[in-house]
């Protein structure tokens, strides 16, 4: 089909050359035609309209046929992320520790040649509850504040918005992964091995799962990757769970190994038993620590847009692409 429209293209006459002289000439031409004795009114009065027809119907004839229609390149797919998250901690005098809440917005638009990150939206470092505002007041409002048993400040008050853009990013490293949890188990395990961290290998294998229900992959390799975490040892199936927004999901958790802070918690993935696409990734206390009681989310990251998309980034205005951020973790 091909060939034969390349045959047709080429035995096609060429365009003829506007020639206003000659239009001239053709136009008196038409003007001096004789005309019948008797011409009614009507005829009469159209007459410079039909003349100024047949002048726009010569010159269309006589312009340059256009060229063959260029298709525009389609627009690249891109894996559209949108995340809450918020995170506790520990601040403060050891002798009068409070608990400040650090929340914001991020969103990533990753492409095959290009990803944008934006981090820190609508961000604030705020103290958790009544109480904790209260200790925190006491203190003389400070505008940042020691992280109990670590080694950094935290910022309070609001984060500074950041933009941050990679070229040609790493290509997604879930896309090629088996869809069946038996073998998908397998790989993620290799892939983990041994890398000296304190996180056993089940809970390493159960965190790239986990990840993998986030990124842009195939149904089937998603239901997989939460399918595996289901068959890891230690695992809790939560059946049915409450979102704190009222929605609901499938759930499962997975004891967590401690951090600088708390050491009673576990890691839940709850998502939606219709898609298969994550809602909520949360750490949950299993013993009371800091005052905080039993259940309590110390992170969480809500999932509110996980979809494939050709739109352009929609980045925010007056924002320095990879210009210098302030984060709201000073080293000291």
């Amino acid at each position: 089909m091909e060939d034969l429209m390349k045959h047709l293209a080429q035995a096609k006459p060429p365009a003829p050359e506007v020639d206003p002289e000659r239009m001239e000439r053709d136009l008196a031409r038409i003007i001096a035609m004789p005309r019948p004795a008797k011409v009614r009114t009507s005829l009469r009065r159209f007459g410079p309209v039909l003349v100024a027809a047949a002048v726009i119907a010569l010159a269309v004839m006589l312009l340059p046929r256009p060229g063959p229609t260029v298709q525009p390149a389609a627009a690249p797919q891109r894996w559209h992320v949108l995340t809450q998250e918020w995170e506790l901690m520990i601040v403060g005098e050891p002798a009068n520790p409070y608990t400040v809440m650090l929340s914001a917005t991020k969103e990533r638009w990753a492409a095959a040649d290009r990803q944008f990150d934006v981090f820190q939206k609508n961000g604030e470092v705020t103290p958790f509850s009544p109480d904790d505002e209260a200790k925190w007041e006491a203190a003389g409002k400070p505008s940042t504040a020691p992280q109990l048993g670590g080694h950094g400040s935290v910022r309070i008050g609001p984060m500074q918005l950041g933009v941050r853009r990679i070229d040609a990013p790493e290509s997604n490293p879930f896309a090629g992964l088996p869809a069946d949890p038996v073998e998908l188990r397998k790989t993620l395990q290799t892939i983990t091995g041994d890398n000296g961290s304190q996180d056993s290998l089940t809970y390493r294998t159960a965190m790239l799962a986990m990840q993998m229900t986030t990124a842009n992959v195939r149904d089937d390799q998603r239901r997989a990757a939460f399918e595996l975490i289901k068959t890891l040892d230690g695992v809790r199936l939560l059946g049915q769970t409450q979102l704190r927004d009222g929605r609901s999901g499938i759930g499962v958790a997975i004891p967590a190994p401690p951090t600088f802070q708390f050491t009673g918690f576990e890691t839940q993935l709850v998502v939606n038993p219709e898609t298969g696409l994550p809602m909520v990734k949360r750490n949950v206390l299993t013993a009371p620590q800091h005052g905080l009681p039993v259940n309590t989310p110390i992170f969480e990251e809500l999932y509110l847009l996980l979809e494939r998309t050709t739109i352009d980034p929609i980045l925010p205005q007056g924002v320095t692409v990879n210009g210098n951020v302030e984060s709201p973790i000073i080293e000291r």
